[in-house]
């Protein structure tokens, strides 16, 4: 972001002339002469630093939309989240299901094993079986847990991330409005530096005349 220059601003000498400088033409000429190029570069210098104020709102109004379009990418991202978040809840209620059938059906068969003694290595294959699914079930419910769990931290960082940008957000508005305030003032200077000039210059004129 470009900076404004300083301005040494000459002031102008008084136009009404003593009755002793009314013989001295070329003196006075050559004063308003000076009077009128320090008016001029005034007036180029306000113009300047009116552009770089412009160059700068851009700049500044650029970094707002990114900021912008970046918090808008940040809370579609975190919908996403929440909908995963939803999925993994399902996937555990499902698999607490099958647990719970599972746990069910073992018991049942284990009843058996004692009244069925002919079907005793069939019901031992499946108590077998049954037990293995549950603990495969309960490894996929701690891996679920897990998840939820980064979760939890991925969306606390997005709310760390959505807390910086609109903080990034309001600070580039300010600098914003602030360079808008500095653009008005540079023009309202520039213009009074122009009127200068133009007086100047028509009193110059009068001058250059009165001479020949």
């Amino acid at each position: 972001m470009k900076t404004t220059k300083l301005l040494v601003l000459a002031s102008l000498a008084g136009f009404a002339l003593s009755a002793t400088a009314k013989t001295d033409v070329k003196g006075a000429l050559q004063q308003l002469k000076t009077n009128e190029e320090n008016a001029k570069a005034n007036r180029k210098q306000y113009e300047d630093n009116a552009e770089i104020a412009s160059k700068n709102i851009v700049e500044v109004t650029a970094a707002i939309k990114q900021l912008r379009e970046q918090k808008t990418q940040l809370t579609s991202n975190g919908q996403n989240l929440e909908k995963n978040r939803a999925v993994l809840d399902k996937m555990k209620e499902k698999l607490e299901g099958f647990k719970k059938d599972e746990s069910a059906q073992l018991k049942k068969e284990e009843s058996q094993i004692a009244q069925l003694r002919a079907t005793l290595e069939k019901l031992e294959t499946n108590k077998a079986t049954r037990e293995q699914n549950i603990a495969t079930y309960t490894q996929k419910i701690s891996e679920v847990e897990q998840e939820k769990a980064d979760w939890d931290q991925q969306k606390q960082a997005f709310t760390a991330i959505a807390n910086e940008l609109a903080n990034k957000e309001t600070k580039a508005m300010a600098e914003r409005e602030k360079w808008i305030e500095k653009r008005k003032g540079y023009k309202t200077e520039s213009g009074k530096w122009d009127k200068e000039a133009q007086v100047a210059e028509q009193t110059r004129v009068k001058y250059d005349r009165l001479k020949d």
